[in-house]
Parts: C-alpha cells; structure tokens; sequence
C-alpha cells in the first residue's frame, strides 16, 4: 500500500513539475500558432498588382527547398536530441531536463515560424496565395508537433529514462 502512495505522489510531483516547466514554451507555442494564422492571413488577403517575375519564382523555389530541409531537420533533430543521455549530467534533475528541453523547443519553434514568414513573404513579392499556402500549413503542423502538451512531456521523459537508463524522478 506504501508503495502504491509512494509511487502516486511521485506521478503527482512530476506532472506539477511538467505543468510549471512547460507552461513558457506552451505560451510561447500558442502565440507561434496565432502568429502564423494571422501570417496566413495577411497572405490570403493581400492582393498584388503585378504579375510574378522569373526572379521571384527562383526566390520561391529556394525558399521551398530551404523549408522542406528545415522541416526534416527539425522532426530528426527533435527525436535524437531530446534522447540523448548527454543531457544528462551526474547531478542532474527532472528540471534541469525539462528547462533544457524547453531550450531546445524554443528554437525548434523558432524554426517553425520562419517556414510561416518564408510564405508570407513570397506571397508580398508576388506569388499568388494559392502556391504559398503549404508554407503555413507547415509551420502550422510542425507547431503543433512540437507544442509541450504535459502528456507529450511525459511520454518524453518515460522515452527518456528508457533509452538514457537513469530515474529522472
């Protein structure tokens, strides 16, 4: 019965620990999705008035290719980094992981918006809507893949443990 409690109260501590570690990235991650809703936005109603040139067709195609590079990064990054036991010191804690992963997904975040800002802006050089709006569907998904949700977290720090074979908690 002891342990039951015991193991109870540790499941109680680490998901307060995981709601108050992730709450920055999760608002961080919420303002992301609005910004890339009001980038798609701006995109669908901004009407040009000249027709695409060759030189913003080239801008588009290398700005695709960057996104598709950064999109794969990302997702590879994302499974490797967060597993790897280096993070790890002899003394670390459940925090110290938890706040540099929140690190981690900052930037990974960061990376989702700027696939958002390439459509924005090939679709203001010219580019109709209609091609750019992968773009943020995208940085949408990537967003919301990468968002702190605590039973993400949790499944993150199980994973963890598992493969890093140390107790966190």
């Amino acid at each position: 019965m002891n342990f039951m409690l015991a193991e109870f109260e540790k499941q109680k501590e680490e998901r307060e620990l995981v709601r108050q570690e992730s709450r920055i990235t999760m608002i961080v991650s919420l303002s992301l999705l609005a910004s890339i809703v009001i980038y798609g936005l701006v995109a669908f109603l901004h009407r040009s008035g000249y027709r695409f040139s060759k030189s913003v067709f080239n801008v588009y195609s290398i700005l695709n290719i960057i996104a598709i590079v950064l999109v794969i990064v990302v997702l590879a990054v994302r499974k490797t980094i967060y597993f790897s036991p280096r993070l790890v010191n002899e003394d670390s804690t459940l925090t110290a992981l938890l706040r540099r992963w929140r690190t981690i997904d900052i930037i990974l975040l960061s990376f989702a918006e700027l696939i958002a800002l390439f459509g924005l802006v090939s679709t203001l050089l010219g580019m109709p809507f209609i091609r750019t709006f992968h773009f943020f569907v995208a940085a949408f998904l990537l967003t919301m893949i990468l968002m702190p949700i605590p039973w993400k977290v949790r499944d993150k720090i199980r994973n963890f443990e598992k493969y890093a074979g140390k107790q966190m908690l």
